[in-house]
């Protein structure tokens, strides 16, 4: 059970929590498949391919699917298929740093998605760049016991599970994440959303969190994993979003 448009450059977003206030506005970045991967900053194929699809369950319309067969191409590189950052229709990218508050929201859908005990498969990650830039502050991991869980590394390496969910194959889910963009656990923190409904973090609606421990920070989408996870892995992504509040990025 559960637990619980810009300029290149900083958003300039900072401010308190608008989640449940005000009306949506458009967002400060979408996915538009039609635009192929070029929303995007990058992508990251070791190996892997991203592409347009069909929703397979005929729900969503055109869809992103990255997929890896698992086989390893550089045997010191971690198998990895994933999208990288956001790119603005001027060109520009977003690059979230302190002080702004972000909300991330998309659908995802996992088949196949392989596990092993004691290892892990990295679904989606806030990722820091620049300076200081170490193991990504938030991450979206399916475990070898079966369940998807919301990971907070802290500026120390310490990680502790904010939230978890049974993991679910050949289904859509949707997720979003508030973050207070700030390398001061007072100032910075997180909340989460699953299939619409706001979850406990660790029994907080907003856990406090340093976000940042570099430049910047942006996120990832895709499959990353550790070695002990084989075999081919497709990852669907759809309706991925970034906004100044939940309505922004809320789908319906």
């Amino acid at each position: 059970m559960v637990s619980g448009v810009v300029a290149a450059g900083a958003l300039g977003l900072a401010g308190g929590w608008h989640a449940d206030a005000g009306q949506s506005a458009a967002p400060l970045w979408q996915a538009d498949p039609a635009k192929g991967t070029g929303v995007f900053e990058g992508v990251e194929t070791k190996p892997g391919t991203v592409s347009v699809v069909d929703d397979p369950k005929g729900q969503y319309g055109k869809t992103y699917k990255l997929y890896t067969s698992g086989d390893k191409v550089d045997p010191d590189e971690r198998v990895r298929v994933e999208t990288r950052g956001h790119k603005t229709s001027d060109g520009g990218r977003l690059r979230f740093k302190e002080g702004d508050t972000v909300y991330v929201g998309w659908r995802s859908m996992w088949n196949p998605l392989p596990t092993h005990s004691g290892d892990w498969v990295v679904l989606w990650q806030l990722k820091d760049y620049g300076a200081g830039a170490a193991t990504p502050p938030l991450s979206l991991r399916a475990r070898g016991d079966g369940t998807v869980d919301l990971e907070y590394a802290d500026p120390d390496l310490k990680t502790t599970q904010l939230w978890n969910t049974p993991l679910e194959t050949g289904q859509w889910h949707h997720y979003v994440v508030g973050i207070k963009v700030s390398d001061d656990p007072a100032k910075g923190s997180v909340r989460f959303w699953y299939d619409g409904k706001p979850q406990k973090l660790k029994g907080a609606s907003a856990y406090k969190a340093a976000t940042l421990r570099a430049d910047w920070v942006t996120d990832k989408w895709g499959v990353y994993r550790s070695d002990g996870v084989t075999g081919a892995a497709t990852a669907y992504l759809n309706g991925a979003k970034v906004g100044r509040n939940y309505e922004d990025v809320a789908l319906r």
